[in-house]
């Protein structure tokens, strides 16, 4: 029995895969060398700070308000007490 050339047969699939990557080798392998550029700087600064001391901003602290809470000897509701409840 002669095998048929064709696509659909996993030996021919795989035959065409393997020079797909082959080829793709080839062509990645000639990449251009990247050539160094020097920065370019503006010139040297010779700067020299002549300031005794440095003023900087303070942070705004919070304001915490205190609340007044009231201790009790005895808790003001009793058991069986109705209240009421707005939902």
């Amino acid at each position: 029995m002669k095998k048929r050339d064709d696509d659909l047969n996993f030996e021919s699939a795989w035959d065409n895969q393997f020079k797909e990557e082959q080829e793709k080798k080839t062509t990645a392998d000639k990449k251009e060398a990247k050539k160094h550029v020097a920065p370019v700087f503006r010139g040297q600064r010779n700067v020299i700070e002549k300031r005794s001391e440095i003023i900087m901003k303070k942070k705004q602290e919070q304001v915490h308000e205190k609340k007044d809470a009231k201790v009790v000897a005895e808790i003001s509701s009793k058991e069986g007490d109705d209240f009421d409840v707005e939902w």
